[in-house]
């Protein structure tokens, strides 16, 4: 797929969509552990698949959610490999006096709420002004769906990956960007299994032991501290000695599930980012940067692919026998069913923005870099301040 295609189909096809087949690293049919909501819980659900007569149960492996960060770590990580320039903003917590722990920078592309995160409505320029009350701030906040070239120019996977101006000086009534690129990965036909086991001591320590008599004639720096933050000290277990069996009795412990096979399924939406106008100097613009904000989407995906499939521990994926990664065109006139390296992807990006730019769009290649207005850095020292302390207490 090359740029002019793109360009074509973004104009008047559906979509784009990937599909790939998925299996276990450990083997066909092997546990594998899906991702987990409040109470340690998996996102279990019937769904209708081709192929089964009724609806199956099917495990999330891997939610929309969750695949759009690891997209946007894949995006972050070509442009610091120098591969890949993308506007952005990014706020460097380095250099802060009282900090027990380094946070480095934080881009749009890793705060949650992305350009309208917390994190960069309280951080400034070299001026001291707060983003949002710079005049390019400004403009964001009062960008539309009906003129969004304001964010397509600072940061336009906003625009892709969805955003909502919901905390800001717009309040309520900050607008809602839609998600134009999705994408999940879903255990099909799955069996759960329970787990239970112990933490076993190398030293097996007896439970009768009790450290609070010992801490009485023998002085140790580290239990006196421990023993201060303590309510009790009389097993070995309160200062994480001896073995410890899990779960407690009578609670159940998810053991992962075991599918039938694993699908992935991305799709970008060109009737989305149809949604979204880019007027320039009375000019209509918005088909070159709908191509921009395909081709990011295309590339992202492209990444995220050849990263691999390392979800968390024990999801570890790999393509099914035969798979390749093959992107298809949906509702254009030509069908089209093509396998695209993240090589061949960042080619059709770096044309599109070539092309955005010569269409007059505004693009930033390097990043706005801001810093943590003053209240947000005591806020940061006095929060990890806190939590050491809890921690401690606990």
């Amino acid at each position: 797929m090359n740029y002019q295609q793109l360009h074509q189909a973004v104009q008047s096809a559906a979509g784009l969509r990937l599909r790939l087949r998925l299996q276990p690293l450990y083997g066909a049919g092997e546990i594998v552990f899906p991702c987990t909501v409040a109470g340690g819980k998996y996102q279990i659900s019937n769904r209708r698949i081709p192929g089964y007569d009724q609806s199956v149960s099917c495990a999330i492996l891997d939610s929309v959610q969750s695949q759009a960060n690891r997209m946007e770590d894949a995006l972050l990580a070509d442009i610091r490999d120098g591969k890949l320039k993308l506007p952005h903003l990014e706020t460097d917590f380095g250099g802060i006096d009282g900090l027990l722990k380094e946070i480095g920078k934080i881009t749009c592309f890793e705060a949650p709420h992305r350009i309208f995160d917390a994190i960069l409505r309280d951080s400034v320029n070299e001026k001291g002004i707060h983003f949002p009350l710079t005049e390019l701030g400004q403009k964001v906040i009062h960008s539309n769906a009906k003129d969004a070239t304001a964010i397509f120019q600072v940061s336009p996977a906003s625009l892709l990956f969805g955003s909502w101006d919901s905390t800001g000086v717009s309040g309520g009534l900050g607008e809602k960007y839609t998600r134009c690129v999705v994408s999940e990965v879903v255990g099909i036909n799955t069996e759960q299994a329970t787990r239970a086991g112990t933490r076993i001591d190398p030293l097996n320590l007896s439970v009768s032991i009790q450290p609070d008599k010992i801490l009485k004639d023998t002085k140790d720096e580290m239990w006196t501290q421990i023993a201060k933050s303590r309510k009790k000290f009389d097993k070995p277990s309160e200062i994480n000695h001896s073995s410890v069996p899990w779960p407690k009795e009578g609670a159940q412990l998810h053991g992962g599930v075991s599918v039938d096979y694993i699908q992935q399924s991305t799709t970008v939406s060109f009737a989305a980012l149809r949604q979204l106008h880019f007027p320039v100097g009375g000019k209509d613009q918005s088909s070159f940067a709908h191509a921009v904000l395909a081709a990011i989407a295309l590339h992202a995906a492209a990444l995220n692919t050849e990263c691999g499939w390392h979800l968390r521990s024990r999801c570890d994926l790999i393509l099914d026998d035969g798979v390749s990664p093959e992107w298809e065109i949906l509702g254009g006139s030509v069908a089209t069913k093509e396998t695209l390296s993240a090589d061949a992807t960042r080619d059709v990006l770096k044309e599109a923005i070539a092309k955005a730019k010569e269409a007059g769009l505004p693009w930033n290649d390097d990043p706005i870099h801001l810093k943590p207005s003053a209240a947000l850095q005591k806020l940061v020292v006095a929060s990890q301040k806190s939590h050491r302390e809890s921690a401690t207490a606990e």
